[in-house]
């Protein structure tokens, strides 16, 4: 079995550059981010890598494979009944007032429109500058609010709205849900009580841009492939996700 990534130590922050406003991770949240992330991807443990991906990207059986990413039609450009119909595979159904916002609503879909035409579809979280930061933010903000049910009193559907975010714009928005953020320390503790999206995709593009784990991801997939003969996503940023979410305590 193929054992851990190699450990480098983590001293300073990431060196994206992002808005002067956004708060910063701590070198202790990369470093820990780090060792979850090479967790998730060893061998060498009870749960192996391989044997994980290979369940969840198998046809034959329940995970969401490549069908969240790849259900037809894949519009770039705005959303569809399908990219609605992808987050129910992620576990997060879309209600009909929401449907409807986000489906019939022209205000809301020209914000996000507006939002996904600022962001070219071959943009990657390991080389975001400060413009990609402003624009993710801007997708993310417009596709939260056309999430929001303005019939609740402080609705936040960061979670859905997120995986939506993803099936947009794969290469840049990891899927952020309270598994993941959790389990990478993100979410839940003293630093980080309750989160957010501006850190986390610094830490994310952190791990993406690291050599170890980008080699890592591309011979996981290639060992699912000739072992198991299962295809995985062709996007190293979502088959980083599939690891995580298959390795971290839901508890």
């Amino acid at each position: 079995m193929v054992g851990p990534l190699r450990s480098s130590a983590v001293t300073t922050p990431p060196p994206p550059e992002v808005p002067e406003d956004w708060p910063r991770p701590e070198p202790s949240e990369l470093e820990d981010a780090r060792r979850v992330a090479t967790e998730a991807l060893s061998d060498d443990t009870a749960r192996p890598a391989t044997e994980r991906l290979a369940g969840h990207y198998d046809p034959a059986r329940r995970g969401a494979g490549t069908t969240f990413l790849e259900l037809p039609p894949v519009a770039p450009s705005t959303i569809t009944a399908a990219d609605l119909h992808a987050l129910t595979v992620l576990n997060a159904p879309v209600g009909a007032l929401i449907t409807r916002r986000l489906l019939s609503d022209s205000a809301i879909r020209a914000g996000i429109d507006e939002a996904l035409a600022g962001l070219p579809t071959d943009a990657d979280l390991a080389a975001a500058d400060r413009s990609t930061f402003e624009a993710m933010e801007a997708l993310a903000q417009a596709i939260h609010a056309g999430c929001c049910d303005p019939w609740v009193a402080a609705p936040n559907p960061w979670v859905t709205s997120a995986k939506l975010c993803t099936r947009k714009r794969p290469r840049l928005f990891p899927v952020r849900d309270r598994v993941v953020c959790k389990g990478l320390g993100l979410y839940g503790t003293p630093l980080r009580r309750y989160g957010t999206r501006r850190v986390d995709w610094q830490v994310f593009a952190f791990l993406i841009g690291e050599p170890d784990i980008l080699h890592r991801l591309d011979e996981l997939t290639e060992q699912v492939q000739t072992t198991h003969r299962v295809r995985c996503d062709a996007v190293p940023l979502r088959v980083l996700d599939v690891a995580l979410w298959t390795w971290l305590p839901r508890a």
